[in-house]
C-alpha cells in the first residue's frame, strides 16, 4: 500500500523508540496498527463499492443493448406479419367464390371418374335384379 521497505521501517521503528519511549511504544504501535487496518479496510471497500458500480454500469449497458435488439426483432416481425396480412387479402380478393365452386365441382367429377363402379350399379341396375 505505502511501499514501504524493511530498512524504512527500521529507521521508522528507531525514531519511534527514540521519541516515544520504551514504555508508550507498544501501546502506540497498537494504535497506529489498528489505524492502518481501518485505513486498509476502507480502501478495500471502496475499490469493492467501485467495481460493483463498474459491473453494475457493464450490466445495465447489456442490457441495453439486448432491449435495443428485442425491439428491432418486434418491429421486423409486426412488418413481416403486416405484409403477409396485406398479401392474404389481395389473395382474397383474387379469390371468388365462383372460382372456389369450379374446384369444388372439378373435385367431384374427378371423384366420380376414379369411382364409377359404385354410381354405374346403383343407376343401371333395375330394381330386384342383381348385376353380375
Amino acid at each position: 500500500m505505502f511501499d514501504i521497505g524493511f530498512w524504512e521501517l527500521s529507521l521508522i521503528g528507531i525514531v519511534a523508540l527514540l521519541v516515544i519511549g520504551p514504555e508508550r511504544l507498544p501501546a502506540v504501535a497498537r494504535t497506529v496498527g489498528k489505524y492502518v487496518g481501518r485505513a486498509n479496510r476502507f480502501v478495500a471497500n471502496i475499490k469493492d463499492d467501485i467495481s460493483k458500480e463498474l459491473k453494475d454500469e457493464d450490466l445495465k449497458q447489456i442490457l441495453a443493448d439486448q432491449q435495443k435488439l428485442a425491439d428491432e426483432y418486434k418491429n421486423a416481425a409486426s412488418s413481416m406479419s403486416a405484409s403477409i396480412s396485406s398479401e392474404t387479402e389481395s389473395l382474397r380478393g383474387n379469390v371468388s367464390m365462383d372460382d372456389i365452386l369450379d374446384i369444388e365441382e372439378s373435385d367431384q367429377k374427378s371423384t366420380i371418374k376414379k369411382h364409377p363402379e359404385t354410381n354405374d350399379s346403383s343407376e343401371s341396375a333395375p330394381a330386384g335384379t342383381e348385376k353380375s
